[in-house]
């Protein structure tokens, strides 16, 4: 196999003209390890002298895929595409680079999306650079429906999860794990910023549809997992099957408040995703495989399908 320089290897990130598949060749992209954002790093025996851009390499990933996807988005306006356009911005269950297809990689095969995902990104951040981000591609492209992804990073992101959950006690149920002060204002934080970012895009777009998700539960693991597992065992939670099922009742409540807060405005709607996980599906502690994230696909493509029916948005869907 024939070398290529590291500069050659970054110019095609750059540019953003080749599909995924195509630089797999060049990359490799290994789990998440310690870190919500992607460890990545390219393929020794194809591209010489990439350790000089070891750090520089996760953002270009990042920046590479959401270049190729709007290129993608809009090559299928130009081509006269007629049905529902979708901005979508979000964490790694709507942009995972290069090792696995998330939720708009499946849902891109049915609709024009353009994605802003990035990579372990939190829900704090995206409020931050929404009038970066948002509101300048809402006011351009004019969706039919906004997509979000977010609060999964800000919960565990840093241990944080060991704040939330408290000290074992013997007998305490697993609901009580996920009733307790910290929690309480972690949730009261993320509905706040959810209806204040939505209060701002509907002040600029009134009656665009919104769609948001509180995940499935994930299941802790004992090596590898820093974002569940170890925050549990530190608080000496140590029995997997309370670990479980503390993360089914956390994301239990986490649900039922993003539904309860969508039920109060007509164009904001819950997708629930829970239950539609099986361990299989699960790639580590905090990511679906391929299968998982099209579960979840299949999840907006019925709500997506739901909303156009009844408000005469078109579909045009492929045959």
């Amino acid at each position: 196999m024939v070398q290529i320089d590291v500069r050659e290897l970054l110019g095609m990130l750059r540019e953003a003209t080749r599909a995924p598949d195509a630089l797999l060749e060049y990359i490799q992209v290994e789990d998440l390890g310690g870190s919500i954002d992607p460890v990545a790093g390219a393929r020794p025996e194809s591209v010489a002298r990439w350790q000089m851009y070891r750090r520089r390499l996760p953002m270009l990933l990042n920046t590479y895929s959401r270049r190729y996807r709007e290129r993608r988005y809009r090559r299928q306006i130009a081509a006269g595409y007629a049905g529902l356009r979708i901005v979508s911005e979000g964490d790694s269950w709507f942009q995972y680079p290069f090792l696995l297809r998330d939720v708009i990689d499946h849902l891109s095969e049915r609709y024009a999306v353009l994605s802003l995902g990035k990579a372990g990104d939190t829900l704090s951040n995206i409020i931050a650079e929404q009038s970066k981000d948002i509101f300048p591609a809402l006011a351009e492209h004019r969706p039919h429906c906004f997509l979000i992804s977010g609060g999964g990073n800000d919960m565990v992101g840093n241990g944080r999860l060991a704040q939330l959950v408290p000290a074992y006690r013997p007998g305490m149920s697993a609901a009580a794990y996920a009733h307790t002060p910290a929690f309480d204002d972690f949730i009261s934080e993320l509905v706040g910023s959810y209806g204040q970012l939505f209060e701002d895009i509907h002040a600029r777009h009134p009656g665009l549809h919104i769609l948001l998700h509180g995940y499935d539960a994930p299941i802790p693991r004992e090596t590898k997992d820093p974002w569940l597992g170890e925050p549990l065992r530190a608080q000496g939670i140590l029995d997997p099957e309370l670990q479980r099922s503390i993360m089914i009742a956390i994301m239990d409540r986490y649900n039922a408040e993003l539904a309860q807060f969508a039920a109060g405005n007509p164009y904001v709607h819950h997708v629930n995703c829970r239950g539609c996980l099986v361990p299989r599906h699960w790639y580590d502690a905090m990511h679906p495989t391929d299968v998982g994230y099209a579960r979840v696909a299949d999840l907006f493509d019925g709500r997506l399908r739901e909303l156009a029916d009844a408000q005469g948005l078109p579909l045009d869907l492929p045959g």
